[in-house]
């Protein structure tokens, strides 16, 4: 799959429009295998900055073992279709394209564990548009070229 399969089709995902203002969402955790591994509720808001061109995402995880885990983006838009990111807890820059209803979204992060410590994850996300109220996510993570998890989420404006 490439991004520019999604060019020119609607509705149009651009993060900074989407991302911005309150929104909720769920999501599965699989393993490997196949196997359920973990549920989360999610807990956001944006702001995007026009002056910078910088989105300010905080996302907040909870996960059903009672754990969470609060991302705060700040992600940019240099240049029609192409994104850079940052977070406290990156590795580097994550870098995404968009276009048509689909974000591509990929960067290497420390993720902390319930039980205190934390694992280094490579993260590669597809966003895709459904409404104007729905995106949905498919997500995996892995380290060494191997996969670890694979994530479904789904995010939707706050009522």
């Amino acid at each position: 799959m490439k991004i520019d399969d999604f060019a020119g089709r609607g509705p149009e995902l651009k993060p900074e429009e989407f991302l911005t203002g309150r929104l909720e969402g769920w999501a599965v955790l699989e393993s490997p295998l196949g196997g359920l591994s973990q549920r989360a509720s999610v807990t956001a808001e944006g702001c995007f900055d026009d002056a910078t061109a910088t989105l300010h995402f905080h996302e907040t995880w909870t996960f059903d073992d009672g754990h969470t885990d609060t991302l705060r983006w700040r992600i940019r838009r240099t240049g029609p279709g192409h994104y850079t990111g940052s977070e406290d807890r990156l590795e580097g820059e994550a870098e995404g394209e968009q276009a048509g209803f689909a974000f591509h979204w990929r960067y290497t992060r420390d993720v902390p564990q319930k039980d205190g410590g934390s694992t280094k994850l490579n993260f590669d996300d597809w966003f895709w548009r459904i409404d104007d109220e729905a995106v949905i996510v498919k997500g995996t993570a892995g380290r060494l070229g191997l996969p670890f998890a694979s994530a479904h989420v789904t995010y939707r404006r706050a009522q």
